[in-house]
């Protein structure tokens, strides 16, 4: 008898296709029994071929409902995620509440969110000047972030502000969160069901209290971790212990309720066992991931099947930046 085959739709925009699904993924789960197929979002579901499981990343308000429809009729058609989950991750004010319901067991090392705030008004912050910025309980500088988290180029358009000047040119409604010396790295953990995998990218390079007064009123960077700055050698960073990402992961999960998202997370310099999740993506360029491949089909696998039975990865049999567990 062959074996069963399983379709896993997809309803991505072009971009996020063209960046997701990639030949080498197609390939790989297609010799494992898994059928990866393009939805056509602006078609009912009904009206395509049945899947065992739908992947998305798409926010129209037109797809959610097609979505809600399709469910309603087939509700055994695994969906990931729900949409009303997702929405979470797409406010910069929401996304990091849920850090505060992460629950870790008593260790050395610790998790947390920045101190950040939402601003709708930068005129009463400039009138009043540093008192009322203060106020807000932060001190420069601050990460400026747009409210919105949709993954477009908006959404990205990120700056460091080190004084009232720098906030001048911003576009309110914006989020202002306490920027934390890291060392100039930032670790970002990726989450594929029960799998995780936690790399090291370059970021912010720390900046002294005398430092600040030098900066430009405001810099602007695409990414924290693309932002061209030079931070510590990678070579010579120490990694969170696995058990402590697991943890981070695994609460993170639970409390957002999302099987397909990674985490930025930083280590604060003057405080090594401090840690801090400065931001939450739903499903993320995985493609950047070390062997997405297979990681992404066994999840595949995992939802429509049996759960197979887990292999541990540790950063000595990858590479020294790289921790893994699935």
């Amino acid at each position: 008898m062959s074996s069963p085959r399983f379709r896993i739709g997809y309803a991505f925009s072009p971009k996020k296709e063209r960046s997701f699904i990639l030949p080498s993924l197609i390939d790989y789960a297609k010799l494992h029994g898994v059928d990866l197929v393009r939805i056509d979002p602006l078609l009912p579901l009904v009206h395509q071929p049945p899947f065992h499981c739908i992947i998305h990343k798409l926010y129209d308000p037109s797809w959610v409902k097609k979505l809600h429809d399709f469910t309603s009729q087939f509700p055994d058609v695994i969906i990931i995620d729900p949409p009303e989950l997702i929405s979470r991750l797409l406010n910069r004010d929401s996304m990091l509440q849920v850090v505060n319901d992460v629950k870790i067991p008593k260790g050395v090392e610790r998790i947390e969110a920045p101190r950040q705030v939402v601003v709708n008004d930068l005129d009463i912050i400039i009138k009043d000047g540093l008192n009322a910025f203060r106020d807000l309980g932060l001190k420069y500088p601050v990460i400026a972030k747009p409210l919105e988290s949709d993954g477009s180029a908006k959404s990205h358009q990120l700056s460091l502000v080190s004084n009232d000047n720098g906030l001048k040119g911003l576009n309110p409604p914006i989020v202002l969160q306490e920027f934390v010396n890291h060392g100039g790295v930032v670790f970002k953990v990726y989450v594929v069901g029960e799998c995780v995998v936690c790399v090291t990218r370059k970021s912010l390079q720390d900046i002294s209290a005398e430092e600040v007064e030098k900066l430009e009123a405001v810099s602007r960077f695409s990414q924290i971790s693309n932002s061209g700055t030079q931070g510590d050698d990678e070579g010579n960073v120490v990694m969170p212990s696995l058990d402590f990402v697991m943890h981070v992961a695994a609460g993170l999960r639970e409390a957002t309720g999302l099987r397909l998202f990674n985490f930025d997370m930083i280590r604060d310099s003057n405080d090594l066992n401090r840690y801090l999740v400065i931001d939450i993506n739903y499903l993320p360029g995985y493609a950047k991931m070390p062997n997405y491949e297979p990681f992404l089909t066994k999840f595949f696998l995992d939802i429509v099947h049996e759960p197979s039975d887990g292999v541990a990865f540790s950063s000595s049999n990858v590479n020294e930046n790289v921790v893994m567990f699935c």
